[in-house]
């Protein structure tokens, strides 16, 4: 297996990366898990958590193998045993991970991937959990892998029949400069973080943790090509969840949430030459956390009270880099000696649109009686833990703003005075609009969001949501165009033209270019301009042009 490295072949003008699949494949997962014996039975699934973790690929021809793991957390109710009084429900979590596998085979016969650009970003779409018996969970989920192949394919057309360079240099040649993006994901240093958290002072005392969980996000990356070298700053925050039995009465559940800041300078030297020719102020990045560890234990403050949780955990840093580079296109290409003839590629092109970091807030809710709760309509219920999973799905530009579009999905754990628990899923749409001047179909659309402050209120009548939502939005500009893949030249010259005639008057059809005729008459555009000092700068061609007979001939006497 030959490896090709992509930053040494881009150091070239003349070369290119161009998409040739952006497409998802999905895997299908399903996952038993057998409670340890340190848990009691499960009475009902309350809540589950999925996340996937790329762990590694494979490349060996036109085959990409790839694996990766869905890490789950499920909260569940276990019924109180024992004999006398009535007892309450105790509320308990798993954490555990299955792994997946997939591969994709290029859609291109003649692309091998040993040298190509991969990009693969998992989601979880969908996860649902159910008990086969007391002691057995079974899960199954849907792990959508966004995956992009990009190669290295030259600019300039390939050009066969011609016996010199310097015969291949005369060719007539139409270009032009068109914007393609350039896009380096990789994987910076393992991070760890360690931190002593407290509930609010109005919160009983911690007795035990149910679950704690952390998500990471960032929203700001800044990379800069400096005289310090190539680095990307990221700044975001690590939001904590933390489910707990409190100290005091029996059945007593509460969850508290924090949001740690992250800033951290990531060293992206060796990238440097892949963006050697790009457009600075189209520079730009984002970053996305993988949590890979999470540890919580329960400690004591200055006062010897069970409020401190002692938090550590660790994560990896997914980083994309994004920017543009003029690339030469050729759009046509013809010898004025010899027969010539072209085929055509058509190139999917993308490129910078609009990279815009956000804020905004959600007051949402739902009418009480949609939730499904057990027992009376007026029974009391307790809110002991609320999250919320935002997806954006569509962008609609107009006008200079972008309204993008999509769903929250709830997930509130209950509990009543006698000591049950029940369980709220429901979702809510959110919108926001956005500044994004001059941005227009068709474009791509990412949109990386987190919730946090998450406040959720039951009353008699409505359930009631309050969060903010940060996001990265990226805009990926489409543009489809035909480009000369191959030139073919005739062996023999052309016959030689009929030398009676100094020069051909020729009388330009509508929107015909100048090109155009001086292909036609298999001149050059430089030897027409020199005959027509009329030809104006804007590229309107007169009624009448005088064509010169022969490449490059010069004005001739009229008789």
């Amino acid at each position: 297996m030959n490896n090709i490295n992509a930053n040494e072949m881009i150091k070239s003008p003349s070369q290119m990366l161009t998409p040739f699949f952006d497409g998802r494949v999905t895997s299908e997962l399903s996952a038993d898990y057998i409670l340890p014996d340190t848990y009691p039975d499960v009475k009902k699934i309350l809540r589950v958590r999925a996340r996937p973790i790329n762990i590694g690929r494979f490349i060996s021809g036109r085959r990409l193998e790839y694996s990766g793991a869905v890490d789950y957390i499920v909260v569940f109710c276990s019924e109180a045993s024992g004999e006398g009084e009535m007892k309450p429900d105790s509320l308990h979590a798993v954490h555990f991970a299955a792994e997946y596998n997939g591969a994709l085979d290029s859609p291109d016969d003649s692309a091998s991937l040993d040298s190509c650009e991969i990009s693969i970003v998992p989601q979880v779409t969908a996860c649902s959990a159910r008990l086969q018996n007391p002691r057995k969970l079974s899960i199954k989920a849907s792990v959508a892998n966004d995956i992009k192949l990009s190669r290295i394919i030259p600019c300039s057309p390939k050009v066969e029949g011609a016996s010199t360079l310097e015969e291949e240099m005369k060719l007539e040649r139409l270009t032009t400069s068109m914007p393609t993006l350039l896009e380096k994901c990789f994987t910076a240093d393992h991070e760890q973080l360690s931190e002593n958290l407290e509930p609010d002072a109005s919160q009983p005392a911690i007795d035990e943790i149910v679950t704690c969980d952390a998500e990471i996000h960032f929203h700001e990356v800044k990379p800069n090509i400096g005289a310090d070298g190539f680095t990307v700053m990221v700044k975001g925050e690590a939001l904590i969840d933390c489910i707990y039995r409190a100290q005091g009465e029996v059945g007593d559940y509460r969850s508290f949430a924090r949001k740690l800041p992250l800033s951290y300078m990531i060293n992206a030297d060796e990238y440097a030459e892949f963006f050697k020719n790009c457009k600075p102020d189209t520079l730009c990045g984002s970053a996305t956390g993988t949590l890979t560890e999470l540890n919580a234990a329960v400690g004591e403050n200055s006062y010897g009270e069970r409020r401190v949780l002692e938090l550590d955990l660790s994560f990896d840093i997914d980083v994309k880099l994004l920017a543009d580079a003029d690339t030469p296109l050729t759009l046509d290409v013809y010898s004025v000696d010899r027969d010539s003839n072209c085929d055509m590629r058509t190139l999917d092109l993308s490129s910078m649109g609009k990279l815009i970091s956000s804020n905004f807030s959600v007051n949402e809710g739902i009418p009480r009686d949609e939730l499904g709760l057990p027992g009376e309509a007026d029974a009391a219920w307790n809110i002991v833990d609320t999250q919320a999973e935002v997806k954006m799905n569509s962008a609609v530009p107009s006008r200079g703003r972008t309204q993008i579009s999509g769903e929250a999905l709830i997930s509130c754990i209950l509990s009543d005075r006698s000591g049950g628990f029940a369980a709220a899923e429901f979702t809510l749409p959110v919108k926001c609009e956005l500044s994004t001047g001059e941005l227009a179909e068709p474009i791509a659309f990412i949109c990386d969001c987190k919730a946090y402050d998450i406040r959720a209120r039951l009353d008699p009548n409505r359930l009631s949501c309050d969060f903010e939502v940060s996001l990265n939005a990226l805009f990926i500009k489409k543009a489809r165009t035909e480009a000369v893949e191959t030139v073919k030249i005739s062996k023999e010259p052309r016959a030689a033209a009929d030398e009676s005639a100094s020069l051909v008057l020729c009388y330009p059809s509508a929107g015909e270019s100048l090109w155009q005729i001086a292909k036609r008459y298999n001149t050059t555009t430089s030897a027409i301009s020199a005959m027509n000092s009329s030809l104006s700068s804007d590229g309107e061609t007169p009624h009448v042009i005088m064509i010169p007979v022969g490449r490059g001939a010069a004005m001739s006497k009229i008789m």
